[in-house]
């Protein structure tokens, strides 16, 4: 049954209507068996062009009775690697969660992000933390996504490891308001200069409080 869940900010209220979030941890044992669709990445601030991918996957998850299954960092890899000096999150880790709640996934799989993981290929990465834990039928990933040990994984790795298991890779276009493409490094760019307006816009919703 679905549920109601209230999110307060310093800005406005809003009632949420879901059917909660599995979340899964990185150490568990629990396979996903259903076919599932998913999509790898920080998604930090979690904009309209993080949701026009999760209302792909929605819809094809629709279309071929799957479950949607984000895989995300916690830390973010940014926080570990600090290889950009101005990073820092646009939300907290908990916020990021709500946001995938509210816009309709069924699953998150948490990984901690750490130096030593950061070594994995992208080969290893897909095999050993992905295809061991659920039944993937298609991975969904926004435009110019690397993943694996220096970036070295792209959209054509990503189809070269897929094809021998017959599983679909979708990538999406860029997404753009008003011919500019949204980013978390432009909003976090807004954010610093205290363009609120911007910055949300962007966003699709408000700043949540920490």
């Amino acid at each position: 049954m679905a549920t109601k869940r209230r999110i307060f900010s310093k800005m406005q209220l809003i009632t949420l209507n879901f059917e909660p979030m599995n979340l899964l941890h990185y150490n568990t044992s629990k396979q996903i068996l259903e076919p599932s669709v998913i999509t790898v990445g920080s998604f930090d601030g979690v904009h309209l062009g993080h949701q026009a991918l999760f209302d792909k996957m929605n819809d094809y998850a629709k279309m071929n009775h799957c479950k949607t299954v984000v895989v995300t960092f916690n830390p973010h890899p940014q926080e570990v690697l600090q290889n950009k000096p101005d990073f820092f999150l646009i939300n907290s880790f908990e916020q990021v969660l709500q946001l995938f709640e509210k816009f309709g996934m069924d699953t998150t799989y948490t990984i901690p992000f750490s130096e030593e993981f950061s070594k994995k290929t992208a080969t290893q990465f897909f095999e050993e933390d992905i295809f061991s834990k659920f039944n993937v039928k298609a991975v969904f990933l926004g435009p110019n996504h690397h993943f694996g040990k220096q970036r070295e994984g792209d959209a054509d790795t990503l189809h070269r490891i897929c094809e021998k298991r017959n599983i679909e890779v979708v990538v999406l276009q860029k997404y753009k308001i008003d011919n500019v493409e949204v980013s978390s490094t432009l909003i976090r760019k807004y954010l610093k200069e205290k363009d609120f307006q911007n910055a949300e816009k962007l966003m699709g919703h408000n700043i949540y409080s920490g």
